[in-house]
């Protein structure tokens, strides 16, 4: 299966400082203001390398342990989906945080990995028809997410 179909990136310019929009987007417990599937997170670690998701989908609720990939204050903030038990990388997540000016250019990007398509398999008779009726709902999330948090950091 062509995953490159199941990958996407999305931006918004925010008129706030990088360090602002970053407390934002590291922030997994206060994803539910922003997201419109994920309802928060907590950490499993002191060391914040892994934290469990909570996610909603209409009458659907799961959670899903994700593994911290980068955490840079005021550059980048990414995450790896590694599933219900964190045993396989499933999603990529990414906030990249780009300058511009007094503002901050934030960067989503969302990218299906190699393994969710075994990994869906065993829950849905096809994988990627699946995974074709997520790429909109994702994208609109996406595109949510980034004006909400555009909001909570101008405001």
């Amino acid at each position: 299966m062509d995953l490159s179909k199941y990958r996407h990136t999305d931006s918004i310019a925010i008129g706030a400082p990088r360090e602002v929009v970053y407390e934002l987007v590291a922030d997994i417990a206060g994803y539910g203001a922003f997201s419109p599937v994920c309802t928060g997170g907590s950490w499993d670690d002191e060391a914040q390398d892994w934290f469990t998701g909570s996610n909603a989908n209409g009458d659907m609720k799961w959670d899903t342990r994700c593994r911290v990939d980068i955490a840079v204050p005021g550059e980048e903030f990414a995450f790896t989906n590694c599933g219900f038990d964190g045993g396989i990388e499933l999603v990529a997540w990414s906030f990249a945080l780009e300058p511009d000016g007094d503002a901050t250019v934030l960067v989503q990007t969302w990218e299906v990995l190699p393994a969710y398509e075994g990994f869906i398999g065993q829950l849905v008779p096809d994988a990627e028809a699946y995974l074709d009726g997520v790429v909109e709902p994702t994208r609109a999330g996406m595109a949510a997410t980034l004006a909400a948090m555009k909001a909570a950091a101008e405001g």
